[in-house]
């Protein structure tokens, strides 16, 4: 028999009114599971409960918070922390939240830069004067995964933990699959219908569907592309439950970023609960101070950042971590149910399509906007993401890449010591940009000046690379490998 602490949570449509309820409602639809107090302290739940309980809050919280409906949110709270009860103290033990938040951020940071060395091969490997709207929107792609790491080093730096992204340990290696339930690999390869498919599915969505796009108007579409608590002996809230957790049940980025954001909002309540003696009941009581002791000067922002698209948030409270989540979820999936990567009815300038949509466009060598969905589309106006393109064309060449191996690694050229050493001259450059980030995020924001050399020396020396034969078949390529300097 459990606790009184145990009740039940009702139904989600009986929590939550208006827009947030319905929204939650359609992604969360669960009759009954643990309370969000029960889910923090109590020491009797067993390991499926608390599994079914995160499922079921972190799907409500993300959903309201990301979604900006603060109102419906301090709703839910209010319902889960309303009655307090004493049970709720009992359980309540020292955690230490930084080498969890440190390890679960640090791994978004590894996901972000998975992304980026193999967007650049493929981009760097298309040949000059070829595929000119392919290559300009793979190069709009990897700027933004730029920027998605740049913002999850505020987010460390607003907890005061010190981000890390030109360690060897930081590195990725090719192949691999991305740190969650993925069942494909991301590779360093040339530009080819492959290498997209690929692409594609780093970046899909976790909803099946989104609005059909307006086809009434005619479009330019190149303007487009611009440029705990931990529990007496059964503790949960441990970094091995939280990761496995992950690696069970999140399949995309998004997915990621949505669970991470949850476990970002539970150490904050706790933090909260810790200096009040109470649990706090709105928005405006858990958004500052808590787990937020960073240095504010530690932050890049938007005027220290020399990147284009998309746009840079400074961390210093819950607030910019919801603007930093909403953000990278927009631009790799969509925003609110849209293609694009922000609301387009907000016309606001740079309005583009989310990373997904981009390379489905490459691949199926036609633009979204122009395009005739009505056959694709429910009573709703909404479609399945997997929806092809079918607006203007968007010519591609696949033949005009660079035949590079796939994956290479330096020791394929040590018989050659040309190649050999332009491949070391080739890694450490990056590893040069690599730092000039790392001395930005320890407070030089300046150093950031100098990623836009490193770039263009990046693709000068990797198409150094490309352009020269490795056997009868293939071509070296960049090896994005750790190197000291």
């Amino acid at each position: 028999m459990r606790q009184k602490l145990i009740n039940k949570t009702t139904s989600q449509e009986t929590l939550l009114t208006g827009k947030g309820a319905g929204m939650a409602g359609r992604s969360a639809v669960v009759a009954e599971a643990v309370s969000l107090p029960s889910l923090l302290f109590d020491s009797t739940l067993s390991k499926e409960d608390w599994t079914e309980g995160l499922k079921h809050h972190n799907k409500i919280l993300t959903n309201l918070l990301l979604n900006d409906q603060i109102d419906d949110f301090n709703a839910y709270l209010q319902s889960q922390f309303g009655s307090e009860t004493s049970e709720s103290k009992k359980g309540l033990n020292e955690i230490d939240y930084k080498p969890v938040l440190q390890d679960l951020l640090q791994t978004a940071i590894l996901i972000e830069h998975s992304t980026i060395p193999p967007y650049l091969t493929a981009l760097y490997s298309i040949k000059d004067g070829t595929n000119a709207l392919a290559s300009q929107i793979i190069r709009s792609v990897a700027v933004e995964e730029m920027l998605h790491l740049i913002m999850v080093c505020n987010v460390l730096n607003a907890i005061d933990i010190q981000p890390s992204v030109n360690q060897k340990e930081n590195y990725p290696t090719y192949p691999m699959k991305l740190p969650m339930n993925v069942d494909f690999y991301v590779g360093l390869e040339t530009f080819s219908s492959n290498s997209i498919a690929t692409f594609i599915a780093i970046e899909s969505p976790s909803k099946p569907l989104v609005k059909a796009p307006k086809y009434d108007h005619e479009t330019d579409t190149s303007a487009l592309y611009s440029q705990r608590t931990a529990v007496q002996e059964n503790n949960f809230w441990t970094l091995e439950n939280m990761k496995g957790f992950i690696m069970e049940n999140v399949h995309t980025i998004g997915e990621y970023y949505d669970v991470l954001f949850f476990y970002i909002v539970i150490f904050q309540i706790i933090a909260y609960y810790k200096k009040h003696g109470s649990l706090p009941k709105n928005f405006e009581e858990l958004n500052t101070g808590g787990i937020f002791t960073g240095n504010p000067a530690k932050q890049i922002r938007p005027e220290q950042y020399y990147g284009s698209g998309g746009k840079l948030h400074s961390v210093e409270a819950l607030a910019g971590v919801i603007a930093v989540f909403q953000e990278i979820k927009g631009q790799g999936e969509g925003a609110d149910d849209s293609i694009f990567d922000v609301d387009p009815s907000q016309f606001e300038e740079g309005v583009e399509l989310a990373h997904y949509f981009r390379f489905k466009e490459v691949f199926h060598e036609h633009f979204y906007l122009g395009g005739n969905y009505e056959p694709f589309m429910d009573e709703d106006g909404m479609m399945p993401v997997t929806t092809p393109p079918t607006g203007k064309d968007l010519p591609v060449d696949w033949k005009e890449a660079y035949p590079m191996k796939p994956n290479p690694k330096m020791e394929d050229y040590v018989k050659n010591e040309e190649l050999h050493a332009q491949a070391v001259e080739f890694n450490k450059t990056y590893r040069r940009l690599l730092d000039a980030i790392q001395s930005a995020v320890e407070g030089n924001q300046s150093e950031l000046e100098k990623s836009i050399m490193y770039m263009y020396a990046l693709k000068e020396q990797a198409v150094n690379l490309m352009k020269q034969p490795l056997d009868a078949q293939t071509n070296a390529g960049p090896t994005f490998e750790y190197i000291n300097l």
